[in-house]
């Protein structure tokens, strides 16, 4: 096993906390949080952002559900939940003897689902799982998702939320090298 070094940590936070802001609504503690860890500059209302996140990523009514099977699919196939990428990230997931299931109400491919398992290869230390399951999954579809989300949100915070995550996870490709 890799060591787990002050920089890893600071990674595995990243992720862990980025897989929280699309898990669910943010709480007002949670969003006067990000806004300070991030400086950011939004002035939406709780009210506001809670409404963009069920209008942008509710499964049933949202603009941009948080699914890779939506974006990231074989040329032959279509986009649909539970596709190709899903059944691939479930046996990702089962490879390192997680079940993510068991840990969130959530699709396998759910970005949060996503996030929070590259948050578990970081503490693992599993370097070449981390490796591989960011560039088969996470590098084929977030930065685009993200410019998708910076089109179609209303508020400040989910564009300043979606450029960071594009940002950080450009950032790990490059520390990767891929």
């Amino acid at each position: 096993m890799a060591s787990y070094g002050e920089g890893d940590l600071e990674r595995a936070k990243l992720y862990k906390l980025f897989s929280a802001l699309f898990m669910q609504e943010p709480t007002d503690e949670m969003a006067l949080q990000i806004k300070n860890m991030f400086k950011m500059t939004f002035d939406d209302t709780t009210y506001e952002i809670r409404m963009d996140f069920a209008r942008l990523f509710s499964i049933t009514a949202g603009h941009l559900p948080p699914h890779e099977s939506l974006y990231n699919y074989p040329l032959a196939d279509k986009p649909r939940l539970w596709g190709k990428a899903t059944e691939e990230v479930q046996n990702f997931y089962e490879s390192v003897g997680l079940m993510i299931y068991e840990e969130m109400d959530l699709i396998p491919d759910h970005l949060s689902a996503e996030l929070f398992f590259m948050n578990y290869l970081i503490e693992q230390g599993l370097i070449d799982y981390q490796m591989s399951f960011f560039e088969k999954h996470l590098l084929s579809w977030v930065p685009e998702y993200c410019v998708e989300i910076k089109k179609h949100a209303q508020t400040t915070f989910y564009k300043e939320v979606a450029e960071l995550l594009k940002e950080f996870i450009l950032s790990d490709s490059e520390e990767f090298g891929i």
